[in-house]
């Protein structure tokens, strides 16, 4: 069985647009990986990103543990990649955060973001085959995290 997990961030996307990308990808569930689920743009704020999603059949979880804004304690990390992997056994799931870009556009492109620097590689490390970085225009990019440049 191939376990794919997406990642996608949610930059300054307007709500119609980000749910595109969702669904372009057939997500059925957002794993919420920042640290706090607030944002400049109301429509990415937690309480309603989760009715907005609930709205059009996509579940929604915070996972605050899993944020790289904070340093976690090492087993609430643990526990919070473990739920993403619960989620992403039964549902197609993808995590989110605020950074749109996985890699920055260095020379030599670097972790852009902790989904990519910090959480692929745990995720991975947990027996995730795949894991597909969604890009703001709607492609996407799958490369080996554990290569990439981090500060994560």
């Amino acid at each position: 069985m191939d376990r794919t997990i997406f990642t996608v961030g949610h930059g300054r996307h307007d709500f119609n647009y980000f749910y595109e990308l969702l669904r372009g990808f057939g997500i059925e569930f957002l794993c919420d990986v920042r640290s706090v689920a607030r944002s400049r743009w109301p429509q990415f704020n937690g309480p309603v990103l989760r009715e907005l999603l609930k709205e059009r059949g996509i579940g929604y979880e915070h996972l605050p543990e899993t944020g790289g804004k904070t340093k976690p304690k090492p087993e609430d990390l643990a526990r919070g990649v473990v739920r993403i992997v619960e989620i992403a056994n039964d549902l197609r799931t993808v995590i989110m955060c605020s950074e749109s870009q996985p890699l920055s556009p260095h020379k030599l492109p670097r972790a852009n973001c902790h989904r990519v620097g910090m959480l692929s590689p745990m995720l991975r490390g947990r027996g995730i085959d795949r894991i597909v970085h969604i890009l703001p225009d709607g492609r996407y990019i799958e490369f080996d995290e554990a290569a990439v440049p981090s500060i994560w």
